[in-house]
């Protein structure tokens, strides 16, 4: 039977079956439906209680394709069941910012879910300006447990494993590896790249062996190190905020991979909003030079600091309470820290690189980002988005030399006080 969208009578005698939806809603006669999904993936309800509109809720329906594209990019909807899985994990190991899940039909594949009605998408806040002061302590604390909690650093071997085979989403880690690591570096017909911008500079990306090797290592590493159970898509379309909270929602790519993913999708849409300030200001008849700029870089060294100090301090705190499956008790102390300093450089690393191939992404191939799209003037769209590339690219390539968050942040103010011509 070919799929159809539930329409708005169907949902809301669906959502009056089902009990405890129902009295969530104060058991309403007539229920206020409103699809509100960005097309990408799936379709997005909000329902609400026509006489009580604060009694609300979510609703995610997963049709067998991907919406974006259409019928000829089929895929399965049990895509539904693992995001359903992914949302009940993480909101175990982190409540207080990952929405709850109230229902889910597997023969539907659909869900219901907490709303939340005061709080915006990051990306749009951004766009606007908007401070959020507690965003880089919530954001560092959620991939602190979420990376640490799902890793062998935590979990037994046997469990680990288990929980990986549970958690494979092939179909769309196939997307991601496609459209991440593989698309924007040939001449594929899914890229679009905007009137202005300059030919040289997607020839450049596809014509680098540096780069082309860097990236490659990426991709490798993403279909490989199975690290951690990762959100798998967590740009700042997928985080939820007001001025006293943050949510992190939509893990529908969620799987195993490498921890440094989530960390680098993060960096990635926090350095692209920074570039894309100029616009933006500008558009906003403020001074270029504002202090927002500022902030934005700000929190990418709090949200990388403040979830390195967080990680390495669960890490210390399960060691001290078992003995080391990686160094014995004889061998505690200096060396222990001297693995832990390590490791953390690794992933550093790794974060970086996947960073600068998700800000390539967004530039060159498929689901752009509208902090950038939103730039009116062709022209200045061009310089921001070549800025981004050239950021991007030495993340990629300069990713083991570059020594810290520090040097990160001073990389970016570089690029951005340099002109680049867009022609």
């Amino acid at each position: 039977m070919e799929f159809e969208a539930m329409s708005c009578d169907e949902l809301s005698a669906y959502l009056r079956s089902v009990p405890c939806v129902y009295a969530l809603l104060n058991e309403p006669g007539e229920l206020d439906i409103a699809e509100v999904g960005d097309g990408n993936l799936n379709f997005v309800y909000f329902a609400s209680n026509a006489k009580t509109p604060e009694k609300s809720v979510v609703v995610k329906q997963a049709p067998p394709f991907l919406r974006l594209v259409g019928k000829s990019w089929p895929l399965t909807r049990h895509r539904m069941e693992r995001e359903v899985a992914a949302l009940r994990r993480f909101g175990a190991l982190c409540p207080q910012h990952v929405p709850r899940v109230y229902h889910a039909d597997s023969e539907r594949f659909l869900m219901v879910m907490q709303r939340l009605s005061s709080h915006r998408i990051l990306r749009q806040g951004l766009m606007e300006g908007v401070v959020y002061p507690k965003l880089a302590a919530h954001l560092s604390t959620y991939l602190a447990h979420t990376l640490f909690f799902g890793s062998d650093l935590y979990l037994a071997p046997d469990v680990k494993k288990q929980a990986v085979s549970a958690a494979i989403n092939s179909e769309l880690c196939k997307i991601t590896e496609d459209l991440v690591f593989t698309y924007p570096f040939e001449d594929h017909p899914s890229n679009a790249y905007s009137a202005a911008f300059p030919r040289a500079e997607i020839e450049r990306l596809w014509a680098s062996p540096a780069l082309r090797v860097a990236v490659g290592e990426m991709k490798w590493s993403f279909m490989n190190d199975a690290e951690t159970l990762l959100h798998g898509d967590l740009h700042t379309g997928s985080i939820m905020v007001n001025q006293d909270e943050t949510y992190v929602i939509d893990p529908e790519f969620a799987f195993y991979g490498p921890m440094g993913f989530d960390i680098g999708a993060v960096l990635a849409n926090l350095l692209l909003a920074y570039f894309s300030r100029d616009w933006h200001d500008r558009h906003a008849r403020v001074n270029a030079k504002a202090p927002y700029r500022d902030w934005l870089l700000d929190q990418a060294t709090l949200i990388w600091s403040g979830f390195a100090d967080q990680f390495v301090a669960l890490w210390r705190e399960h060691e001290s309470r078992r003995k080391s499956r990686f160094i014995g008790d004889d061998h505690r102390g200096a060396c222990a820290e001297a693995f832990r300093t390590h490791f953390m450089q690794r992933l550093f690393a790794a974060s970086l690189g996947f960073a600068g191939c998700k800000m390539i992404r967004r530039i060159v191939g498929m689901a752009k980002v509208a902090d950038v799209t939103s730039i009116a003037d062709e022209a200045l769209r061009a310089t921001v988005e070549v800025r981004a590339l050239r950021c991007a690219e030495r993340l990629l390539v300069e990713r083991h030399a570059i020594a810290g968050i520090d040097d990160v942040i001073a990389l970016a103010r570089e690029i951005q006080a340099t002109h680049y011509a867009s022609t």
